[in-house]
């Protein structure tokens, strides 16, 4: 029972959902790529520790659920491997662990700011509701999960004291929703008829409604993403066309979901993506394709024109 056991305890592998915490810099409004990355540095401090900070409490609550679903996780084929129900690691100092993790998350998020703290507050007794009662009815198990993720993304636009938006809420929650439908669906390919057994939520689900599920949650995050481009960018139009990013946008999320199909085991841990090829090259295409219709497609498009002035017309600034 060494330092490994109890570090997959903490289950790191899940920290990347509190990535959201830094989504606040992503779009950031400003008018240069200069500003725009002065602003990412000088932000990226504090954002690094309310990450730190949501990683540690986040972790306390995958224990205090582990030891609370000892048993369950014990007769499941994937979850009986963990530290606790193979019995790597023991029960009490998994317990002293979570406690020292909650205490130090909230102590530290106590220091950082009064509002940081409400979110991680919030966070808690939406994450424990999930684990005590939620999670048996299903659709709403999801929604909890996706309250959740937008938690995260409020949280970070508190630490560096910038308003949070209908967009970011209603863009994270659908996001949430496609990852929760997934990984029920993927859940589902795994336990087949035995699948209630191990989660009662089960009982209620059926491929046919996750199917809608999945296809209705996908569509919206491309639609939601599609008018969030045009109403913060339809005024510079022709000198930022953001919405450039919405067709590579939708092949990200259509990509997530032929791997969810297909049995892949990125349904049931999306963290798995960043291997994914089509994914990781869809992500970088769209920070790239963000970064130059942002900052640089105007300079971009000048050249051209007047390389080839009868094939660019010029462009008319707003």
């Amino acid at each position: 029972m060494g330092f490994y056991e109890y570090l997959k305890l903490m289950r790191p592998h899940q920290w990347y959902k509190n990535v959201l915490v830094f989504l606040p810099v992503v779009f950031g409004r400003l008018q240069s790529f200069e500003a725009w990355l002065d602003f990412v540095i000088i932000s990226m401090p504090v954002l690094l520790f309310g990450f730190g900070i949501l990683c540690a409490v986040s972790s306390a609550g995958y224990i205090f659920n582990d030891i609370v679903d000892e048993e369950k996780d014990a007769a499941h084929p994937e979850k009986r491997n963990r530290p606790l129900p193979s019995g790597q690691a023991s029960r009490s100092n998994a317990l002293i662990l979570a406690t020292i993790l909650m205490a130090g998350g909230l102590i530290l998020a106590w220091l950082q700011d009064a509002a940081f703290l409400l979110m991680i507050f919030i966070y808690i007794i939406n994450s424990q509701l999930y684990n005590w009662k939620l999670r048996n009815y299903a659709i709403i198990d999801v929604c909890v999960i996706a309250v959740g993720f937008i938690i995260r993304a409020i949280a970070g636009t508190f630490l560096i004291d910038q308003p949070f938006t209908s967009w970011l809420v209603i863009g994270v929650f659908f996001v949430a929703l496609v990852l929760g439908f997934g990984k029920r669906m993927n859940e589902l390919q795994l336990l087949g008829k035995d699948a209630a057994l191990h989660k009662p939520v089960f009982a209620q689900y059926t491929k046919t409604m996750l199917d809608q599920g999945i296809a209705m949650s996908a569509t919206w995050v491309v639609l939601f993403y599609a008018f969030y481009c045009y109403q913060n960018y339809q005024a510079t139009l022709e000198t930022q066309p953001v919405i450039m990013t919405v067709p590579i946008v939708a092949g990200i999320v259509l990509r997530y979901v032929h791997l969810v199909y297909a049995g892949s085991d990125v349904g049931r841990k999306p963290h798995l993506a960043i291997k994914d090829k089509g994914i990781l090259i869809g992500g970088v295409l769209f920070f790239i394709t963000l970064i130059i219709t942002l900052f640089f497609y105007a300079g971009i498009y000048e050249y051209f024109f007047n390389l080839f002035p009868p094939l660019f017309p010029p462009i008319i600034p707003p």
